[in-house]
């Protein structure tokens, strides 16, 4: 029961261990600070905002998603981010009560220890579950479908970012023989049709099939033999070592081919949940958005000719449902007739037309592009039902004519449109137009995948620093 259970017990317990550390560390600092001090109560007001700050900022920064088998290194980068914006709203709450009373040497010192603590609590805790990964305490058995050195460089990565979270049995032809690496040769298990046994004989968990082309019905073989057994299987694209590093990706990042009943359920009951979440948000933040539009529209007409916000019909994938898509105008009038012959210089690949110098961008619009204040009409899509806050990416309808290997890839593509599109998403936070076309679409098939209320939230916290630095904007 505990080895089954153990990523849910080893959660709430690093989650309690933290919070415990959190006040331990605000008494140590009363104490450096005060040596002399009797009674803590005295500030028991910052105390308190600290225990209640606590979860709401942990969740908002994702600091627990998926902490059961993130890197210690992802686990540092969430903390060091925890610990700038405790810093931050602990300074501002004190400075909004007027707190003089209360000493910022204090704080100061509880911000440096908490994260002192947290860092080796972190650092113990994360050692100790490598240690029980390897007497299967909560680990996976997997099956890699792929012999070549992609296969091989695959099963390496997954080794150094989960140690044996994910415990490789061996790996399944799906090729000729001369293809195959030689340091595989010894671990194949098998063939295709080897599968449905292979399955109960290593007890599986999961399947990766690692293969530059994505074509879906080629391993159909595979996805049934998974279905039967209750075992998922999902698509790896060999170059995912990068996303994989991303401090908000955790998991493998790929095309799933199955998906739990369960998890389906869940799915149908968050979207009721988001479609609530999204009108509250829009409605709360109207009283911003609409001064804030009204001043915008009117140094777009000042500035140049033409209407104030800019349609178009976008989808998520092609053939998929099309709507208007609403913003603020950024270019000349002329622009999507002069594209074509500016596509040359395009600086991303697939359905995206990115250029840093693009001479059909306004000067203003520079501006609202870098800052993504070009984005706000689009909570009019949202109140009309075509987008959530956050999502996948819609794009033009005629971009999709453009994909590279379109034809090869186009199954996992089709996939975005399991979702909503949102304004923001998990890519506007992990690099934004520095990232490819298909990086792009991979996290956002890793965002439906993972998809919840708190990821939502996640999403949405990251971009507002994103956004108001203008990072990998253009």
């Amino acid at each position: 029961m505990i080895k089954k259970n153990w990523r849910y017990i080893y959660t709430l317990l690093i989650v309690f261990v933290d919070f415990v550390l959190i006040n331990i560390s605000f008494l140590i600092a009363l104490r450096l600070r005060f040596p002399e001090f009797e009674d803590p109560f005295v500030y028991w007001q910052p105390w308190l905002f600290i225990n209640l700050l606590f979860f709401p900022l942990a969740l908002g920064l994702g600091v627990y998603r998926g902490i059961f088998k993130s890197t210690l290194e992802n686990q540092k980068q969430h903390l060091k981010k925890f610990t700038y914006y405790l810093a931050l709203f602990v300074m501002s709450y004190l400075f909004l009560i007027k707190g003089h009373q209360y000493s910022r040497g204090v704080v100061i010192i509880f911000i440096m220890v908490q994260y002192f603590t947290l860092e080796i609590a972190h650092s113990i805790m994360s050692r100790i579950n490598r240690v029980l990964f390897h007497k299967g305490f909560g680990n996976k058995h997997v099956l890699i479908v792929g012999t070549d050195s992609s296969a091989l460089k695959f099963s390496e990565h997954i080794g150094e970012l989960y140690g044996e979270y994910y415990r490789v049995k061996g790996f399944i032809a799906n090729g000729t023989p001369h293809r195959h690496d030689p340091g595989i040769i010894p671990r194949i298990v098998g063939k295709y049709d080897d599968v449905q046994d292979l399955i109960p004989h290593h007890n599986i968990d999961q399947v990766f099939i690692v293969s530059d082309s994505m074509l879906e019905k080629k391993y159909d073989p595979i996805r049934k033999a998974c279905e039967h057994h209750g075992v998922t299987v999902k698509m790896v694209s060999p170059g995912i070592k990068n996303l994989m590093s991303q401090i908000k990706v955790k998991d493998v990042t790929g095309v799933p081919l199955t998906t739990e009943t369960r998890r389906k359920r869940v799915l149908a009951w968050q979207r009721r949940i988001k479609r609530v979440s999204d009108l509250l948000i829009v409605s709360a933040a109207g009283f911003i958005l609409l001064p804030l539009g009204l001043i915008i529209g009117a140094f777009i007409k000042l500035t140049s000719k033409g209407p104030v916000f800019f349609k178009q019909k976008r989808a998520l994938y092609k053939g998929g449902p099309e709507f208007w898509f609403f913003k603020f105008r950024t270019m000349y009038e002329d622009a999507d007739r002069i594209k074509e012959k500016f596509w040359q210089h395009n600086e991303s690949n697939g359905a995206l037309f990115k250029m840093k110098k693009d001479p059909r961008v306004t000067p203003i619009g520079r501006f609202l592009r870098k800052y993504s204040l070009d984005e706000l009409p689009q909570f009019i899509n949202v109140l009309k039902g075509d987008m959530s806050i956050v999502g996948p990416r819609p794009l033009p309808i005629g971009d999709f004519d453009m994909i590279k290997n379109g034809k090869v890839n186009y199954d996992w593509y089709i996939k975005r449109g399991d979702t909503k599109p949102g304004i923001t998403g998990l890519w506007q936070i992990s690099g934004r137009s520095n990232l490819s076309f298909e990086e792009m679409c991979l996290l956002d098939l890793y965002y439906i995948e993972n998809q919840s209320i708190f990821f939502d939230v996640e999403i949405m916290f990251e971009t507002i620093p994103v956004a108001f630095l203008g990072k990998g904007a253009y």
